[in-house]
């Protein structure tokens, strides 16, 4: 245990975006003094997340600058707090999208913090989050910082047998369609996972897991087969085909859709089956974010329109072990996640890469330390 002062605001450095689209720097950065509830954490690993590149340049309109990002995060337990019991020195964490909640509403009492009643505190988000970004907590930054401090709760042990490439994508994008799975997905239900990257890849395998017939609906064939080696049982290359996707009518009881383009929702609600749930984990940007559809298909047809996010600490430390346990289905191949690491020194050119959407081999980025 460290003394009190050893505690105090630590200097480390961090990729930091200065404003508004602007290419991140590395530079000297002061944490919060660590509290007695709190870990002290070398990050070693970070997922890259189309998140990151919404904060950067503001799409969603609640983003705070000087910006610390980073949500993926992989971590190494160098320090506790006096009041930290369940985490020691040197156990591994992974750092995601919430660091903190009110602990006390029946949600958080529930390990379900993603949707506490008073609004979870976001990893790196600012007063203009609102209640996701209590000022000034955005100060603590992500985990493109070097060295991190967050409760305990919110650093999650990892299950020593799966690896970064696994782990990372799982921390953020797995979690926020694991979600979506828990709550609409049982033995025979009939899946349809839209767009087709590291949400998508995710939304599979869990699927799958849980009883789950699946069909990955994508733009042409181009992803036909990396589709069905995650584990789909049918791939159709129709969204964008008003004819293609009007002769899947009827067919799933569950349809995730994780682009984060804004999209005409009528042939997507003509696929489900009556009483089916179509439901929405890609955010759009803020400027887009409008949909309509009429009253009466929905209340005669009872098809429900819903929307997910992330996912708490009950069900976060569910999936991971799910995945530790189900490891030839999540590891015996890295490749198969289609993970590419890279040094942080590269920050800046690999999110222009990721946004531009030309790398049809990778769907999800590492950052190393």
């Amino acid at each position: 245990m460290s003394s009190e002062e050893d505690n105090g605001p630590l200097v480390t450095q961090a990729y930091v975006c200065p404003g508004k689209g602007e290419k991140l720097v590395l530079k000297d950065i002061t944490l919060p003094a660590l509290k007695s509830t709190q870990v002290e954490c070398d990050v070693t690993y970070c997922g890259l997340c189309r998140t990151d590149i919404h904060m950067k340049n503001n799409d969603w309109g609640i983003s705070n600058y000087p910006l610390v990002l980073g949500h993926e995060g992989i971590a190494v337990v160098r320090k506790v707090g006096s009041s930290v019991r369940n985490l020691k020195v040197g156990d591994t964490v992974g750092i995601s999208w919430i660091r903190d909640s009110c602990l006390s509403c029946n949600y958080c009492m529930e390990g379900r913090e993603n949707i506490c009643d008073k609004g979870y505190q976001g990893t790196y988000l600012g007063p203009a989050a609102g209640c996701w970004g209590k000022d000034p907590s955005n100060e603590h930054g992500g985990s493109f910082s070097k060295v991190v401090r967050i409760e305990e709760r919110f650093a999650i042990k990892l299950p020593q047998n799966l690896p970064p490439e696994v782990a990372c994508p799982l921390i953020c994008g797995g979690g926020t369609v694991f979600e979506v799975v828990v709550d609409y997905v049982s033995s025979g239900s009939r899946v349809a996972v839209a767009s087709i990257g590291g949400l998508g890849t995710s939304a599979i395998r869990f699927s799958k897991l849980f009883g789950g017939h699946v069909t990955a609906l994508s733009r042409g064939d181009a992803k036909r087969q990396k589709c069905l080696g995650a584990g789909a049982d049918a791939f159709e290359g129709c969204l964008g085909d008003a004819d293609a996707m009007n002769a899947l009518g009827g067919q799933f009881d569950l349809i995730i859709d994780t682009s984060p383009i804004n999209a005409d929702l009528s042939p997507y609600m003509a696929m489900l089956k009556l009483n089916g749930t179509y439901c929405r984990v890609g955010v759009p940007a803020a400027s887009n974010t409008t949909f309509k559809f009429d009253y009466i298909p929905l209340i005669f047809t009872q098809k429900k329109i819903a929307g997910s996010i992330v996912t708490g600490t009950r069900r976060m430390k569910r999936m991971l072990q799910l995945a530790s346990d189900e490891i030839d289905t999540f590891a015996k191949d890295k490749d198969d996640w289609c993970t590419e690491i890279v040094p942080f020194s590269k920050v800046n050119e690999t999110m222009d890469t990721l946004a531009s959407g030309k790398n049809d081999k990778t769907y999800r980025y590492l950052l190393k330390w």
